[in-house]
């Protein structure tokens, strides 16, 4: 069995089993919370609805990724490609044209300063 499928294979199995707990408890509550003292109907529908919930969500999370992984297999098909970029071996990877870096200019330098008032002096004696 996929992966995929035994989070929907198990919210089935936990969903026949909340079943058969909550009629069970229904008819006689004793049977289900036998080591309760004092069991309820109430408790059994509690403990029920908790459990349904937790089958609805997993049987939604199982159907979600499922259609998840086909969306990537049809995007896979689509492209013709990997997701992954291959990386070219060291032999067939051309050297790279860098470019020169561009001279910098004195006044396109960022002065740096200690403080705020070094900063402010500088400015005051730049006009």
């Amino acid at each position: 069995m996929d992966t995929l499928d035994m989070l929907i294979f198990y919210s089935f199995n936990l969903g026949i089993f909340t079943l058969v707990f909550l009629i069970a408890g229904l008819i006689k509550p004793k049977w289900p919370l036998f080591f309760m003292k004092e069991p309820s109907r109430f408790m059994v529908v509690v403990i029920s609805t908790v459990m349904i919930m937790v089958v609805l969500t997993m049987y939604g999370e199982g159907n979600r990724k499922i259609r998840a992984e086909q969306e990537r297999l049809e995007r896979f098909k689509m492209v013709g490609t990997s997701q992954e970029p291959e990386t070219p071996s060291p032999s067939d990877a051309e050297p790279k044209k860098t470019k020169p870096k561009k001279q910098v200019a004195p006044e396109d330098e960022i002065p740096k300063f200690d403080s705020v008032q070094d900063a402010v002096k500088a400015f005051e004696k730049r006009q």
